[in-house]
């Protein structure tokens, strides 16, 4: 441009919001005898660069507490949990549409429960509107009486399901269904494949409410047992136990255990010669009994897991598993990491359908849970007056050396 030139160059943006949406008006005087192409253009560029920027709305930032035992006996549970609400985050971020941003806190309860509820007091303390956890009705429980004294936190457990938790409380969720309905197919299936079960069971809140609704079934159908038979929360040697049991022939065995001591129980009753069918009420560990006791399982007639489903096949799961293969590089289809997905993407759920405040409440998220509709990869979750979901349920088999998904049933 010619030093003589005079040149005036004005550009005058005004922007106006109408809800979420904002427009803008770019008013641009060129007053010049000469401007180049390029120069031009570049002017145009940086004009526009301006509006687009601004039509981008921040996102609410909300925290969401984790609570699960990430080290100790249950931690493999906890992990797969854990990746799964990793997933659902990451999912949830990447949301345009969603308002709001999750940040995670997590903790380690340890499988501690007294851990576990001193986490969540220091979480409410905090003012964090939601948690997530933990694993077990145990570690649980202490969590979800004290949901019943303040109003500041709502928890949502990915996996608690004993009888002790169904209605505890108003800001009180699970995600798996509770023991009844796998309690009244136990017993069914007993009915009509044996004459002589042994039940034996962890003796905690979670053990004894499944024992009792499948003896309640039992005996409702007139039927005999061979015996019942706890496990002690310290108990790990299982050969006693095991001489006592099968001193009374039974025809079947059910272990109502959750946590990694039904490995050795099971080993212990192959080795001691027992060839009769086992049925174990849930299990976090297809993949280490699959892998690492494939002689022992393989010697009974019958093994089978009756757990509430994994996965319900379909887009929705699918899309899941291919999320977390990317993310962890392993299959979630035999693990529970499908519960914490559904945990806090039914959070989402509540949130998304909010009012647009950026201050999320546990009252707030009661109520969205109250009208949710999300039907997740672990299956329908539209919540009874007991804030607990609809069954759906997995019948997992062992043969030819590995676990086959048989069936899955809404109940």
């Amino acid at each position: 441009m010619h030093p003589n030139k005079q040149n005036k160059i004005h550009a005058n943006i005004q922007c106006g919001t109408t809800g979420m949406k904002q427009s803008c008006i770019l008013d641009i005087n060129i007053n010049c005898r000469h401007i180049s192409v390029a120069g031009f253009l570049m002017l145009i560029l940086l004009c526009c660069i301006v509006p687009v920027s601004a039509l981008e709305p921040e996102k609410a930032n909300i925290t969401i507490g984790v609570i699960l035992p990430l080290s100790g006996d249950d931690s493999v549970a906890g992990s797969h949990l854990l990746q799964g609400i990793q997933v659902a985050a990451d999912e949830i971020n990447a949301d345009e549409t969603c308002r709001y941003q999750v940040d995670l806190q997590v903790a380690d309860d340890t499988g501690d429960p007294d851990r576990a509820l001193t986490l969540f007091k220091e979480m409410q303390t905090d003012s964090i509107p939601v948690v997530i956890g933990s694993y077990t009705t145990t570690l649980t429980l202490p969590m979800a009486r004290e949901t019943g004294k303040s109003d500041t936190t709502l928890l949502i457990s990915p996996q608690a399901n004993g009888e002790s938790l169904y209605g505890i409380s108003p800001l009180f969720y699970q995600v798996n269904p509770p023991i009844f309905a796998l309690a009244q197919f136990v017993s069914e299936w007993l009915a009509y494949t044996s004459d002589r079960p042994a039940l034996v069971y962890v003796q905690d809140k979670y053990g004894e409410s499944v024992l009792n609704h499948i003896l309640k079934g039992l005996i409702e159908q007139d039927f005999q047992i061979s015996g019942t038979y706890p496990v002690l929360p310290e108990e790990n040697d299982f050969s006693f136990l095991t001489r006592t049991i099968l001193d009374k022939a039974p025809d079947a065995i059910v272990i109502i255990m959750y946590d990694t001591r039904q490995i050795p129980l099971i080993r212990n009753i192959s080795q001691a010669g027992y060839r009769g069918q086992v049925l174990v009420t849930e299990s976090s560990y297809l993949e280490t009994l699959e892998k690492e006791e494939t002689d022992a399982l393989s010697r009974f007639p019958l093994f089978t897991i009756s757990a509430y489903t994994n996965l319900v096949p379909g887009d929705h799961s699918d899309r899941f598993v291919q999320s977390y293969q990317e993310a962890f590089g392993n299959d979630p289809s035999k693990t529970l990491a499908g519960y914490g997905y559904d945990s806090l993407m039914l959070i989402a759920d509540a949130f998304r359908n909010g009012n647009g405040e950026e201050n999320i409440t546990a009252e707030m998220i009661k109520e969205g849970l109250d009208n949710s509709r999300y039907y997740g990869v672990t299956g329908p979750k539209i919540f009874d007056m007991n804030h607990a979901p609809t069954s759906a349920m997995d019948r997992w088999g062992f043969k030819d050396g590995r676990f086959e998904l048989m069936t899955i049933s809404l109940v």
